[in-house]
């Protein structure tokens, strides 16, 4: 994924979003938290793949408007910002996940 903006659409199972990235392709992504930073939302996401026993990677997407006032997802390459959304989310979900440092 780039940082390209992404249409998305949420399905209500399982959390689950579903997103189109620059070439077109249907990516889903399962749905952890929203967090507040700076007055912005943004989520945190990892890839969704039923059969995956481990997390490795997660993602980060902020809500943003495109030009019609739609909801769309831009994802945080700032590595300053990511720590400090990742930080927001380790405290938010420190009883529901185990986090390696």
């Amino acid at each position: 994924m780039s940082d390209n903006k992404n249409n998305n659409e949420i399905t209500e199972e399982n959390n689950i979003l579903e997103l189109i990235d620059e070439d077109g392709n249907t990516v889903p992504f399962e749905h952890l938290d929203t967090v507040r930073i700076n007055d912005d939302d943004y989520i945190i996401c990892i890839p969704y793949d039923d059969s995956e026993e481990e997390v490795t990677e997660i993602a980060m997407f902020k809500i943003d408007k495109d030009a019609n006032s739609e909801d769309c997802l831009s994802q945080v390459v700032d590595e300053k910002l990511a720590e400090k959304i990742y930080d927001e989310f380790k405290k938010r979900n420190a009883d529901k996940f185990d986090f390696e440092d």
